[in-house]
């Protein structure tokens, strides 16, 4: 298996040596795509110093393009898998493993990391009300039990990696994602993942672009479920 991990960031110079440090100390010999997706914290500079691959944005475009320009690249560059790793230290790099299995086993094509997938009913109700209730339509949508429907933390395999190249949902995509996914017939599973705190930093999700994202979602529900399969998610 040919792996990339792919960590997009905005602004998270504070974070990047320490998550990068960590992919490297997991898998000394796997390949790190970083997309500097508009930083303005100094981001570029301390890349070069960490001399690993990047893709730089000159302008902020989002998580979504940010990971389809990877997916493209990594098709290109003849990378079979690719793993998404946040920026901000959440997603801690001895976790990737578990992503990947259902992979190697060929038992799934796209794996999400989740915090609540052996959640009992205590932890489920203390939870966000509108994050059970994401949960619980792409649920109902996509016919497959989905306990943690923001999760970014995800193994993307050989078969759904070409399609994603090209039709990755941009701006916030996890939900529109998993939509997506299931209308073209990809496997997905979900694996239990610890995570942690972002690192350092405040998250850049501001009010404003929560209820963006809130609208894209709603309507990704609507438009998502009626649209044709693209054809390339039936080939091999």
């Amino acid at each position: 298996m040919k792996l990339l991990c792919v960590i997009p960031a905005h602004n998270e110079a504070a974070n990047l040596a320490t998550v990068v440090a960590e992919v490297r100390a997991w898998r000394r010999d796997g390949e790190i795509l970083v997309v500097d997706d508009g930083s303005t914290d100094g981001t570029g500079a301390l890349l070069r110093r960490l001399d690993v691959r990047r893709l730089v944005f000159a302008e902020r475009q989002g998580i979504g393009s940010a990971m389809r320009a990877a997916l493209k690249y990594a098709a290109r560059a003849g990378f079979d898998t690719v793993v998404r790793i946040d920026g901000d230290g959440q997603h801690p790099a001895d976790q990737i493993g578990r992503l990947v299995a259902p992979l190697e086993r060929g038992v799934a094509d796209v794996a999400f990391g989740s915090r609540y997938v052996h959640a009992g009913r205590g932890r489920v109700r203390r939870s966000a009300i509108a994050h059970r209730a994401l949960a619980a339509v792409l649920t109902a949508l996509t016919r497959a039990r989905v306990t943690d429907p923001t999760s970014g933390f995800c193994a993307i395999g050989p078969r759904a990696l070409p399609l994603l190249a090209e039709h990755h949902p941009t701006g916030y995509p996890e939900p529109e994602l998993r939509l997506f996914l299931s209308r073209n017939a990809l496997r997905v599973v979900e694996v239990a993942v610890r995570t942690r705190p972002r690192l350092s930093g405040c998250t850049s999700l501001t009010p404003r672009r929560t209820a963006a994202a809130t609208a894209r979602i709603a309507l990704a529900m609507l438009i998502v479920p009626l649209r044709r399969r693209v054809a390339e998610a039936h080939d091999g």
